[in-house]
């Protein structure tokens, strides 16, 4: 892991415009083409040069800065609040909505199949769907028996059955929907190995729907509530962490940059106490060179 300030040179509290000039100049010194002028490896260059460019910018994105002072670690462009909210939204929220979503299209489609004009429309057309299958309709690029077709051949179907379902016994319809909701969160690929998968979530469908045929808008308006609930504590969780990050950056910063600096000192020292034991060396060695020469 690099130290975005030594990279560039830079003590812990350079500014915005040291930041550029130290980049600006790290970046002629130390870039490749110059450095396998020198006899560099082109490895050992790229790397070089990718340190500054990274060390350029953690130190420029001043949210990235904010985080790096604080903690001593680079923890990408995005700032660990948006990340949290990100993972909570795509895990939680997505996954509840969804189901909510679903949940109030196919009770809005039982509804609407209750108007018995609209139930005789989505028969018919059905039968006309069933009619141009039969007959290999084409029209220009479009051919009824294609794999584009495939999807709209399968809904159609889909609605037709749950019609006559729902004339044949509205609480059939019902379980149709359940088996609708199972299917879309666990998939449809359990069911299609075998057909007592199915048939086993089916009946357990329809003892559901026969337990709750009168309760649907209140379990739709739970839905609705507990979508609420968990999008309000994502919200809450999202500032907390704020608060906390902000509250860290108070405490942390400047035990870091006293940390940094006195990083830096010892290694001066070390470095000077390795330069003093080779000057010592070379002295040693140029007395025994001289004494072996006065001998001979």
């Amino acid at each position: 892991m690099i130290d975005a300030y030594d990279v560039l040179g830079l003590v812990p509290t350079a500014t915005e415009d040291e930041i550029k000039k130290a980049f600006k100049v790290m970046s002629l010194r130390y870039h490749p083409d110059k450095l396998q002028a020198s006899g560099a490896s082109l490895v050992d260059a790229n790397e070089r040069f990718n340190d500054i460019k990274v060390a350029k910018d953690i130190l420029q994105d001043s949210a990235r800065r904010k985080i790096y002072d604080t903690f001593g670690l680079d923890l990408g462009q995005e700032p660990p609040e948006n990340e949290f909210w990100t993972i909570g939204w795509n895990t939680l929220l997505m996954s509840i909505g969804s189901v909510t979503l679903r949940t109030l299209v196919f009770r809005l489609a039982l509804w609407l199949i209750g108007f018995w004009w609209l139930a005789f429309l989505l028969i018919l057309a059905g039968v006309v769907v069933a009619g141009l299958y039969a007959a290999d309709f084409n029209y220009g690029e479009f051919r009824v028996r294609s794999e584009e077709a495939i999807p709209i051949l399968i809904n159609v179907g889909v609605i037709d059955a749950v019609v006559v379902l729902y004339w044949l016994w509205p609480l059939l319809a019902d379980t149709a929907g359940l088996l609708y909701l199972v299917v879309e969160v666990v998939g449809l690929e359990i069911f299609l190995e075998s057909w007592k998968h199915l048939a086993g979530v089916a009946a357990v469908c329809f003892f559901i729907a026969w337990l709750i045929q009168n309760w649907w808008m209140w379990i739709l308006g739970l839905e609705v509530a507990f979508s609420v609930v968990v999008l309000l504590s994502l919200l809450i969780a999202v500032s907390l962490m704020k608060l906390w990050l902000d509250g860290m950056e108070q405490q942390q910063v400047e035990k870091l940059r006293s940390w940094r600096l006195d990083m830096r000192k010892k290694r001066k020292d070390l470095e000077d106490e390795v330069a003093e034991l080779r000057q010592k060396v070379q002295m040693h060695e140029q007395r025994g060179a001289t004494a072996a020469s006065r001998q001979r």
